[in-house]
């Protein structure tokens, strides 16, 4: 064994003992004897990924990448960068390469299925996810995620037996494969579906997320046997959960608003130039009508659709790490704010092969981020949608969210995070007048003619039959609000929480003060 084989397999097994300190120098001493050490190079950054210093682990991914752009070692740490840093575009630019070189590799078609939902590719995701059932790869998740993107397309009874596949694969997430069939909202639970939930509802071997979960799906089941009592019941059992599992950071959220109440623009920005692009940014309350306005403006051959995109809220923990978002804001230069423009339609054109004149960017969280997108598009057009507070606050309460809004799983927080949003659209109303479009869901479910043509007005596009008949539009839609888009304006959906208020009072009419102050705050005009 020669010396280079020596140190290399002394790092290795170094390695493998979680010694990195010495791993790192008898690797280094292989590259000091041959620089082109491609698996040398790779230990280094697989040793550096270990211990989280990505930008390190990068560097030597792209060295070896350089010397062997082939090899599945860096490809996969590659790959491992690009998904802790959630740049799916390039996760999936990673994952090609390698079913290219090991087509057979299901981890690699199931990883892609996962990377091009993120994406909204649900053509290619189905693709991925249906070979790996063909190919007997053995994960369950793979029927969830068909599931997911059938849903998607608005085919619920597709969806549904993706589900129950899950089910019967995988008892032990009985609350993830029940929360999924209560989310498809058109799904009708039958006499057995109840009572195998309730079976699950005692089965103290569930872990604590799946047993929320089955409440939230038997809050669901049970409001549609017309058993309220017990419905509400378990909505309450769910969070009560869910509250421990995923507490909010409500001091920190508030420090958040607060400092932002503060912001003034900045005065280093003078007549930054107009992009060639629109952004149109739809904020709000989860669960108010954001998606049934996207999806009406994505019907716009003008419009192109993205996702709820996070580049917003990650400049902004960039610049709070920097010495404060709201400070960092406040004295941003022309310079900067040009530069985080073109990173941000950078990640966005990604999304298109040709850049569109318009675009939508749907994150309702965007709202604490006005006064970023105002300094970086002086063009932009903001459309904060705004639901009844009692019907939204019990239509949150009710859901469980895959990601954030841990505020939902209390009625307290709920208020809370609610006062917070309704404090800071008024700063930035101050700040910004008649730049912001409000809308009012129910207006917009009951007079949609109208209101669609108001917003189509306020974003400057012109007329077109399809946004009024958007129900038909064949785009998949990748949130809880997917089936209901997938339908005619439903009016249904106005009032709902009324059913409710004998059970929860108190609940209620805390939330009936804040609808009465959004509407005052609004639409007084």
């Amino acid at each position: 064994m020669s010396i280079i084989e020596q140190y290399l397999e002394q790092a290795k097994s170094l390695y493998i003992s979680k010694n990195y300190s010495p791993a790192k120098m008898y690797a280094r001493k292989v590259i000091k004897r041959d620089k082109n050490h491609v698996e040398a190079i790779t230990l280094l950054g697989l040793i550096h990924l270990d211990l989280e210093q990505y930008i390190e682990a990068e560097s030597y991914y792209i060295e070896a990448s350089s010397i062997a752009p082939n090899s599945i070692s860096t490809l996969s740490g590659l790959l491992s960068i690009a998904e802790v840093k959630q740049d799916f575009f390039l996760a999936k630019k990673y994952l090609n390469k390698l079913i290219e070189l090991q087509p057979l590799v299901g981890e690699h078609r199931y990883k892609l299925g996962m990377v091009t939902v993120k994406l909204g590719d649900v053509a290619i995701a189905e693709q991925c996810f249906k070979w790996c059932i063909e190919n007997e790869f053995s994960s369950p998740t793979v029927q969830l995620n068909l599931g997911h993107i059938y849903k998607a397309k608005g085919e619920t009874d597709r969806a549904a037996d993706f589900y129950h596949q899950y089910l019967q694969l995988s008892p032990n997430q009985a609350g993830v494969g029940y929360w999924s069939l209560a989310d498809l909202k058109q799904y009708k639970f039958s006499n057995s579906d109840l009572a195998l939930l309730q079976e699950h509802a005692r089965n103290d071997s569930l872990n604590k997320q799946n047993q929320a979960l089955v409440y939230f799906a038997l809050c669901k089941a049970y409001e549609q046997f017309n058993q309220l009592d017990k419905a509400c019941e378990s909505m309450l059992f769910a969070n009560k959960i869910m509250a421990i599992y995923r507490p909010f950071k409500q001091p920190l959220f508030a420090k958040i608003v607060l400092s932002l109440l503060g912001h003034t623009p900045s005065p280093n920005i003078n007549n930054l130039p107009t992009p060639n692009q629109t952004p149109i940014f739809i904020i709000g309350m989860p669960r108010s009508g954001t998606t049934l306005v996207e999806q009406i403006l994505a019907s716009h051959t003008e419009v192109g659709a993205t996702d709820e995109l996070p580049f917003m809220e990650r400049f902004a923990l960039k610049m709070d790490m920097n010495g404060g978002y709201q400070s960092q804001l406040s004295q941003l230069s022309n310079i900067d704010a040009i530069q985080l423009r073109e990173q941000y339609l950078t990640e966005v054109n990604k999304y298109f092969i040709e850049s569109p004149s318009y675009f939508i960017d749907k994150n309702p969280n965007n709202f604490l981020h006005i006064g970023l997108i105002k300094t970086l598009f002086p063009n932009a057009k903001i459309i904060n949608v705004i639901r009844n507070a009692v019907d939204n606050g019990l239509s949150v309460f009710k859901q469980y969210f895959s990601l954030g809004h841990e505020y939902s799983y209390s009625f307290d927080h709920i208020e809370s995070y609610w006062q917070h949003y309704l404090d800071l659209m008024a700063h930035w109303d101050k700040l910004y007048p008649d730049e912001i479009q409000h809308i009012c869901f129910e207006k917009l479910v009951l007079e949609p003619d109208t209101q669609i043509q108001q917003i189509l007005d306020y974003c400057g596009l012109s007329t077109q039959a399809k946004c009024f008949t958007f129900y038909e539009s064949e785009r998949a839609v990748l949130t809880p609000s997917a089936s209901q888009v997938k339908q005619p304006m439903n009016p249904n959906a106005i009032g709902q929480a009324e059913k409710y208020q004998p059970y929860i009072k108190p609940e209620v009419a805390r939330l009936k003060a804040i609808a009465q102050q959004a509407s005052k705050q609004f639409f007084s005009y």
